[in-house]
């Protein structure tokens, strides 16, 4: 019979929540598609759900969605752009 011997490896755990720690793309990817889908496109709803503390933690969202809501003004498309790529990374890489 084979003997093992245990071997320590050290690892390093990376918390990578909150999600706007997670860098300038992945952050902006996660807000996109919580706006699509939780908040159906509407900054403000996400703003008020935040401004009632039910959202612990997504303070840190408040400029985002300040951003979103001038790109908005100026994009009347944007939301329907932003479902449409949510929608099809959705479809293509579904839960790998």
């Amino acid at each position: 019979m084979p003997v093992y011997n245990p071997m320590e490896v050290p690892i390093e755990i990376i918390e990578l929540t909150p999600r706007w720690l997670a860098g300038g793309l992945a952050a902006s990817f996660a807000r996109v598609q919580i706006l699509v889908s939780f908040y159906d496109g509407d900054p403000q709803l996400w703003q008020e759900a935040i401004e009632r503390g039910e959202t612990p933690g997504d303070e840190a969202d408040l400029s985002f969605l300040d951003t979103m809501t001038r790109r908005i003004a100026d994009d009347p498309n944007l939301i329907d752009d932003l479902r449409r790529i949510i929608g099809e990374f959705a479809r293509r890489v579904g839960n790998l």
